[in-house]
């Protein structure tokens, strides 16, 4: 993100958008805001954009199962399985998610018995978390019937031929977006010779062009199978209520932000803020100490203005108050905030509370000690986070990532198609916030262009030709799950903290 080939690129900081002072301007026209709530945004009426989503016809998932005993029966030389597969999920909790729904669709290519993934203990994350932990394995393991079995364990036969040690069995290196032919060409002959084969890391390793009862697989692992576990489920569907109460005065409805301002995500970006000196020393010892000399190679060079430039800074929370006033969100906008511990938080926060003084997270959201089992563990915060801002009326993505990628393709899932996003343009935003001679109306119409903009990407649908895939299915789920959707009337009951939605929704009927 920060570091590119030494090529000469000063002069940069004299570029439109290249300098932070995003909290001067704030400071500037914040008369203007105070005052502007004449015209505010009604929560209701945020999305305009309509499209009919069209579903594949036939609809592959009514006779999935039956397509899968065929299919098992037509690459299998004998009857039962080819054998067991184990893969290690690497990364936070959505990259997790990926491998999990990439094993789930491998195991069905290869007819294999998927043995539960094992969760890696990740340098940056540090949460020890394992499947169990975050996940429902009943409900991932029942919801799979009839299109892959999955166990627990491997049978106590092949553990013995590994000294009851998984880690004992070769690891299989798979490369990155591998695509059918090679797993059928290359992987099965290996896992029916070995009854057992264990793939780690397993973060991309599968192609998203894959045939539609592959594909299928992903949908019904991420949408059906993967239930947060009781733990995460019960306090995320408090918060979802406590969120929904809190949020009266716009019937119910509320904003959610995955703010990625915390301290080692502003030292990877290598963007500067307002901090001066001080925060430069104070950055370059955490990037040494979490990187251990990433950033001093001698062929490389910071330059911070270029990334500002070209959109790579992480939003800061005032000018995410600035967007989302600008827009036309009022003070009376109940907000909440998905993020870990914001970087310098009482400083920063200050000037968001002030444009939204309706702002919450999950610490002020629950008590200490509903929190106190989470804590050390990020990947349950995140799912907390995640599940939050999934039933939020609006979602904000601030920063790229595996976050935002699979929270915007679940929301598509559930709301007909449409992700409900603001993905603002950065590269725009920090010209803008740059300006010290904008006037607060030039800024409202700029940040209105960028809000019908997000509304119209929201409910883009990638064409999807057979076999040639170019997105995400994570990000766009549609048209593929969209026969798992058409299918199933009650996807609510199937997700966290539904049925607080719905017993909202009823009782604002």
């Amino acid at each position: 993100m920060c570091v590119g080939p030494f090529s000469g690129f000063w002069g940069y900081a004299s570029v439109p958008g290249s300098v932070y002072r995003s909290y001067e301007n704030f400071q500037r026209l914040w008369d203007d805001i105070r005052l502007d709530n004449s015209s505010a945004l009604q929560l209701s009426s945020v999305w305009k954009y309509k499209r009919r989503v069209k579903v594949q016809k036939p609809c592959p998932n009514s006779t999935a199962r039956n397509h899968f005993s065929m299919y098992r029966t037509s690459i299998m030389e004998s009857p039962g399985s080819s054998g067991y597969l184990i893969v290690d999920a690497n990364g936070g909790l959505n990259q997790q998610r990926s491998a999990i729904c990439n094993a789930v669709a491998v195991a069905g290519l290869l007819n294999a018995i998927l043995v539960i993934p094992r969760f890696e203990l990740n340098s940056v994350w540090r949460d020890p978390s394992q499947f169990g932990d975050i996940y429902d394995e009943e409900h991932f393991i029942n919801n799979l019937k009839g299109y892959v079995n999955v166990v627990r364990e491997l049978p106590e036969a092949l553990m013995e031929r590994y000294d009851q040690n998984i880690s004992n069995i070769p690891n299989f290196r798979v490369q990155a977006w591998a695509t059918v032919n090679y797993y059928l060409g290359v992987v099965l002959p290996i896992l029916r010779d070995q009854r057992v084969i264990r793939i780690a890391p397993f973060a991309n390793r599968l192609t998203m062009n894959v045939p539609s009862h592959i594909q299928l697989l992903r949908c019904i692992t991420n949408y059906k199978a993967l239930k947060f576990s009781p733990p995460i489920s019960s306090l995320a569907e408090k918060l979802v209520s406590r969120m929904i109460e809190r949020s009266s005065m716009t019937g119910g409805k509320y904003v959610s932000v995955h703010l990625r301002f915390e301290q080692d995500m502003v030292a990877f970006s290598c963007c500067v803020y307002e901090g001066g000196e001080a925060e430069k020393l104070k950055m370059d010892s955490f990037r040494e100490q979490e990187w251990k000399g990433k950033f001093k190679r001698k062929d490389r060079v910071i330059v911070p203005a270029l990334n500002r430039i070209e959109g790579k800074c992480p939003l800061t929370p005032v000018e995410v108050g600035l967007m989302l006033r600008g827009m036309g969100f009022d003070n009376n906008t109940s907000i909440y905030i998905a993020s870990g511990k914001i970087y310098q938080a009482e400083k920063h926060l200050a000037p968001l509370q002030e444009m939204f003084p309706l702002l919450y997270t999950k610490e002020s959201l629950a008590t200490p000690d509903e929190l106190a089992p989470f804590e050390g563990h990020s990947s349950k915060l995140a799912a907390l986070d995640y599940t939050v801002s999934l039933f939020s009326e609006v979602f904000v993505t601030t920063q790229g990532g595996n976050f935002p990628q699979f929270l915007m393709g679940h929301r598509r899932f559930l709301f007909n198609g449409h992700s409900k996003t603001i993905k603002p343009d950065k590269r725009k935003l920090v010209v803008l916030l740059q300006d010290m001679d904008i006037s607060w109306k030039a800024f409202k119409d700029e940040m209105e262009v960028m809000l019908a903009e997000s509304d119209r990407k929201g409910m883009m649908v990638p064409r999807v030709k057979k076999f040639n895939r170019k997105t995400s299915i994570y990000t766009y789920p549609l048209p593929e799950c969209a026969c798992l959707q058409s299918s199933n009337n009650s996807t609510f009951r199937l997700t966290e903290g539904a049925n607080v939605l719905n017993s909202h929704h009823e009782s604002t009927r």
